[in-house]
Parts: structure tokens; sequence; C-alpha cells
């Protein structure tokens, strides 16, 4: 099976929820359970409601000279995102940033100071943007929805 035909349907398998091994879970979605994908779905199961960038992954994996190159990143981020184990997203000017595909939509506010990142869910905005699809007859395939702004503690560190 290839990788890009496991999808489980209504994405109700998450690496977050499931308990499974994290070999399970990587050979269930079609990718042999190397090292470096093994460590990097494993620091992401642990840190779930966080993102992080490519580089940011790449200096945490190697923080014990585990010796994963940039590259070697890089490709496996693209492959775990690909059969949707991680969720990207841009925010700004080419900030791409990784998450744990939690299997539920979101969409994240961005404060422009510090680079926090809160994530939210509002029905409206999400039934908004089907009908904004449907309108244009377009078959939803991916959404992203960004907010951008001063978050509590930058605004009260500037006042």
């Amino acid at each position: 099976m290839r990788a890009a035909d496991a999808r489980w349907p209504d994405h109700r398998f998450s690496a977050a929820t499931q308990p499974m091994h994290t070999h399970t879970i990587l050979e269930r979605v079609g990718l042999r359970p190397t090292y470096p994908r093994i460590l990097a779905l494993d620091f992401f199961r642990a840190n779930p409601h966080d993102h992080f960038s490519a580089e940011q992954i790449y200096r945490l994996l190697n923080g014990d000279e585990r010796n994963i190159s940039l590259a070697t990143v890089y490709r496996l981020l693209a492959q775990l995102v690909d059969v949707t184990l991680l969720s990207s997203a841009v925010f700004g000017e080419s900030r791409m940033v990784y998450e744990l595909n939690k299997g539920k939509p979101h969409d994240h506010i961005v404060c422009t100071e510090c680079g926090q990142i809160e994530e939210f869910f509002d029905p409206e905005i999400e039934a908004r943007q089907k009908a904004i699809a449907e309108t244009h007859d377009f078959a939803l395939t991916a959404r992203q929805f960004v907010l951008f702004g001063v978050c509590p503690a930058c605004r009260k560190a500037g006042a």
C-alpha cells in the first residue's frame, strides 16, 4: 500500500490519540519505521499542542548528537505530512511550521511580536469556508485560516 493511500475515514485515526506504538503507526500509513521517523513522530506525540519549524526540529532532535541532517528532517517532515500524521501551515513570510495532526480542523492566531501560536475552532468560520468553496464549485481538499495580532503578554510588555 502506498503511503498516500493509507487514509482513515473522517481522520478518525490520529497519532495524537491512538495508544499505538510509533512503529505500528508508521507501518499503518505505509512508512518504514526508520530511526529518524520514529524520533520525529515521538517528539511530536510528546508535544501535541506545539508548532515547530524544520530548523527547530533539527536542533531539538540533534540535541544529544544524533547526527540527523537538516535535509533528512525536511524529507521526513514532508513524508509525515503526506501521510497526514503531521500538519503544516505557512505563517507570514515563508514561516512553515509543523504540528501533530490531531484529526480535527482548527485555525491559528499568531502573535506578530513573540511568534506565539494559539489554536482555535469556530464552527461559523468552518461553515463559511465550506460555503465559499461550494459557491466557487471547488472540491475543498485543504484549508488554512490564520489571524495575526499581538498577544496579551506582548501588549502588556509594550504598555
